[in-house]
């Protein structure tokens, strides 16, 4: 007669289905909070990635121009009474300033791997008595691309037959942050005052936009 064979019933203690409850509460209990703070936690870390990507760039170019000043990137052309009657913009200059504002800020930004930016757990929930409190969440600028630079410039009237004219850095770049749970894009656009000059005078009629010029050169 064949012998009829049958499996072992797995017996799991009290306390192991316990152990098995307490894990799957857990894990729906993290899931719950996840998807409902998921939008603020996303907003939360998005801010403060900004504010350390818009500290960075801040930083960067205030470095970069403590060795320029406003006659270094444009030269203007004067008649015999003094009148400015043409301003030029220094291409080889501005160009410069571009590149190494550029290169600056991603090296800045790629340092940033080795530091954690680190929120409070009790953040997240948008109470304001747990704000700030619990434990630390990570939170990392993983990288930036499409990093784009450029110059525009302004005039302004400051009063009778006087002008500022003022030099801005133009920079864009696509900021990635990596979460624990997720990995968020954002553009950033900062516009940022290089130099200024107080002009006597009428604007001169053949001044050439620095964006327009630069763009031409490329």
């Amino acid at each position: 007669m064949d012998k009829i064979y049958s499996r072992k019933r797995i017996n799991i203690s009290k306390k192991g289905r316990l152990i098995i409850l307490v894990l799957i509460t857990a894990l729906f209990t993290v899931c719950y909070l996840i998807k409902t703070i998921g939008p603020t936690f996303n907003q939360l870390c998005l801010n403060e990635a900004k504010s350390t990507a818009t500290k960075i760039v801040h930083e960067t170019v205030d470095e970069i121009m403590d060795k320029y000043g406003y006659n270094d990137l444009v030269t203007e052309i004067k008649d015999k009474e003094g009148n400015i009657v043409s301003m030029q913009a220094n291409i080889a200059t501005m160009n410069k300033i571009i590149s190494q504002i550029s290169l600056k800020i991603q090296e800045k930004i790629d340092n940033q791997d080795s530091r954690d930016i680190s929120i409070r757990l009790g953040t997240f929930t948008g109470i304001t008595l747990l704000s700030g409190r619990g434990p630390k969440v990570p939170i990392r600028i993983s990288s930036v691309g499409n990093l784009d630079t450029d110059l525009s410039s302004e005039f302004e009237s400051v009063g009778i037959n006087q002008s500022i004219h003022r030099i801005y850095a133009v920079i864009n770049c696509k900021i990635d942050i990596l979460t624990p749970f997720n990995t968020i894009s954002s553009q950033m656009d900062e516009k940022i005052m290089l130099a200024e000059n107080l002009i006597m005078g009428d604007i001169p009629a053949n001044y050439f936009d620095i964006g327009s010029t630069l763009n031409h050169n490329k």
